[in-house]
Formats: C-alpha cells, sequence, structure tokens
C-alpha cells in the first residue's frame, strides 16, 4: 500500500516520522514523506522512505502575505498528493490536517492523523490561529480512518472532545536510536564545549525556547559551583538564545552555559550519553504540557542518563513510578537547582543505573512499533 505522509517541515530532524515512516517500510508499505521545505535531489531517499518537496518557488512567498502564502502552500501539498495517489494519507500534526482531509477526498485515500500534541491548548498560538485548529479538528478529527497521538492523557482528551467511537492508538515518543558505527572526525559534546570528563554536564535536547524552564534552568545551573549548561538545538525563537546568555553573563554564569546546533539523529545518541543529566521543564501553562511526553525524556532514557523533569501528571508519574530521575516545579530555579544537586550527585551510583537500564530496556520502539503496525493493519484491513 502507498502511504503518503504529510510534515509542515523538514523531516531530517523530526525523529517521530522519521521512525514511523521507516518502520512501515520495514513492513512492507511504499512511503513517501512530502514536507514543507527543500529536499536536495540526493537526498530524495531517507531511512527506507522517499521525500518530496512541497515548497512553493521561493518567489511565491516573497510575494505574498504570509496568509495567502498558506493558502498557496496548501495548494502545492494537494497538487503533490494528487500526483502520488496513496491509499493512505498520514497527516503529522494540525498543521497538516486540512491539507491531508482535502487531499482524502480528492484521492479516496483512508486519512490517518498523528497529533503530536493537544493541538488547541498550545499557548505560543495566535487565538485566531487556536480558533482554526479547533475548528478543522471538529471536522476532520470524527472522520479520520485512524487516530494516533503521542500519550494517555491526549488521546482520552480526543476522544472525549470529538465523541469518538474508540480511543486513539498511543504511539509513545520512545527512542528508536542506535549507537552510530565507531569513527569519523565529528568531535563529541564535551570535546565541542572545551569540557573535561569529569565537569558536571547538564543536557538540554532540543532548541531553548519560551514556556520550556529555560529562564528557570539558567538560573537553577548559575546557582551550582561547577556544572555547565548546553543546549542542543538550533534556535526556534528569534532571539532567545541571546536572551539566556545575557541573562547568564548577569548571573556570573556566562562561561557555564552554551549553545550548540542540531546534530544528525544517527549521532545524537552517543552526544547525549556524555552528559550527566537530561532536563526536560514543560511549564504548566496549558492542558498540552500536562499531558506531554517529549522526545528527549525518551532519549535521555535510552542514553541511561538520569531525569531532572516537571512535576506535570504525564512526565512526573513516568519518572516518579520508574525512579529514573526527580521532578521539580519549572517555575522554581532553587527547587530545580537541588533537583539537579541530587541528579549530579546521585547519577554514577548503580542501582539508579541499574533502572536506567531496565526502563530503557522496555521505553523503546519495539513496543510502540508493534501498536503502529497493528493499527495500519487494522486499517488496512477495512480498505
Amino acid at each position: 500500500m502507498r502511504v503518503c505522509m504529510l510534515l509542515h517541515k523538514t523531516v531530517v530532524h523530526d525523529s517521530r516520522v522519521r521512525r514511523e515512516a521507516s518502520t512501515l517500510v520495514e513492513a512492507g508499505y511504499a512511503v513517501t514523506v512530502l514536507e514543507l521545505a527543500p529536499v536536495p535531489a540526493a537526498e530524495r531517499t531517507l531511512d527506507g522512505f522517499s521525500r518530496r518537496s512541497a515548497m512553493p518557488p521561493g518567489w511565491v512567498r516573497r510575494a505574498l502575505p504570509f496568509h495567502a502564502y498558506r493558502a498557496v502552500f496548501l495548494l502545492s501539498f494537494l497538487a503533490n498528493v494528487v500526483r502520488l495517489r496513496p491509499d493512505i494519507i498520514h497527516a503529522h500534526d494540525a498543521a497538516m490536517l486540512l491539507p491531508g482531509l482535502v487531499g482524502a477526498r480528492l484521492t479516496g485515500a483512508r486519512l490517518v492523523y498523528d497529533s503530536h500534541e493537544l493541538a488547541t491548548s498550545v499557548p505560543y498560538r495566535e487565538k485566531a490561529w487556536a480558533w482554526f485548529v479547533g475548528a478543522i479538528e471538529r471536522l476532520a478529527v470524527p472522520r479520520a480512518a485512524l487516530v494516533i497521538t503521542v500519550s494517555d492523557g491526549i488521546a482520552d482528551r480526543l476522544r472525549d472532545r470529538y465523541g469518538l467511537s474508540g480511543t486513539p492508538v498511543v504511539v509513545r515518543n520512545v527512542s528508536a536510536l542506535v549507537e552510530a558505527e565507531p569513527g569519523g572526525s565529528a568531535p563529541g559534546l564535551r570535546e565541542r564545549l572545551g569540557l573535561g570528563p569529569r565537569t558536571p554536564l547538564v543536557l538540554h535536547q532540543g532548541a531553548a525556547a519560551p514556556m520550556r524552564g529555560c529562564t528557570t534552568l539558567v538560573r537553577a545551573v548559575a546557582a551550582l559551583d561547577d556544572a555547565h549548561l548546553v543546549f542542543l538545538g538550533d534556535d526556534d525563537v528569534r532571539g532567545f538564545n541571546g536572551e539566556l546568555a545575557q541573562l547568564a553573563s548577569g548571573l556570573g554564569a556566562g562561561d557555564r552555559v552554551h549553545f550548540a546546533a542540531s546534530q544528525p539523529l544517527e549521532r545524537l545518541l552517543a552526544l547525549t550519553r556524555e552528559a550527566d543529566v537530561g532536563v526536560t521543564l514543560l511549564e504548566d501553562t496549558c492542558v498540552n504540557h500536562q499531558l506531554a511526553l517529549p522526545n528527549k525524556l525518551f532519549e535521555y532514557v535510552a542514553a541511561g542518563i538520569p531525569v531532572v523533569a516537571s512535576d506535570l501528571p504525564e512526565m512526573g508519574a513516568l519518572v516518579r513510578e520508574r525512579h529514573i530521575g526527580w521532578t521539580a516545579d519549572p517555575s522554581d530555579p532553587e527547587a530545580v537547582a537541588g533537583a539537579l544537586r541530587v541528579a549530579l550527585a546521585a547519577g554514577h551510583l548503580e542501582p539508579l543505573r541499574a533502572r536506567l537500564r531496565e526502563a530503557e530496556a522496555e521505553l523503546r520502539w519495539p513496543v510502540e512499533r508493534r501498536r503502529l503496525l497493528d493499527a495500519y493493519a487494522r486499517l488496512a484491513a477495512r480498505t
């Protein structure tokens, strides 16, 4: 069967889309990821699936206001979908739901909605966009042949909000990363930052951004004597890295807070292992954050490093039940600093390492892979 995945950005750094697409390819599906990003001719195949760009010509974006450009990229997605004639359209996140729904109607394909977050509860979105997302979900979600999401809490909310007859399939963002083959000349994380092997290193995997507890994290690390902090990911929000750097400098920790660019997924696990503790501090600003289970949480576990996470329902429950780290109020620098001190002191102890190994063995892609393939098998049986 032919599957067309729709994505509003490049697939290169999107680990969820890559592992789902490659899993379906391994199971015999022909998968094309249609992405709103340039796709160089030499990179039209990745992890076994095909890639195609839905980007309109550059002059279109320069000539049109943003809202008009949105209409153009919708038409571009639809034109590509019609050419591909897929059996299944897999729309990743709310931004792709409208082209997914219309594309399914035009081609007779089955629609899969993969909700990476509770889209109607994201505080940084404009009110008009949030209303639009809600309207599209009310129209499309009940008509989707399959709904997938990332946590039990979000699955329950989608079922109740849209009156679904069944609960959406939960495919968590567990890691499928494996160690790259040794060799090559690319420097490791500590070498890149000029840090020795014994320097305490706190890692925030993913770009710094508002509402992710990044300001709190900088203040917390500044309160520690010798720990360094690195934000590993490209700056998604204009100027935010600069604000954090200025804050660190004002607190006397400017030389201990670092920013590193996103790295290829093939190298990510090895780089993560170099840290002493991994942090995920989504703030309690919306229901989406309360119910989130971010990629980085599972990637820390896969790398075998302890976690300091927000004391929120889904994240906090997983960390406490597995005893793989500590939770803290993401708005309280003192609480985060305290959790980091404990994590840095206990990270080398064997009981914690054993719990991390046990969690890593269970919170890996093979279990979630089975959920995805079973859901697709049921979908294929109905076509």
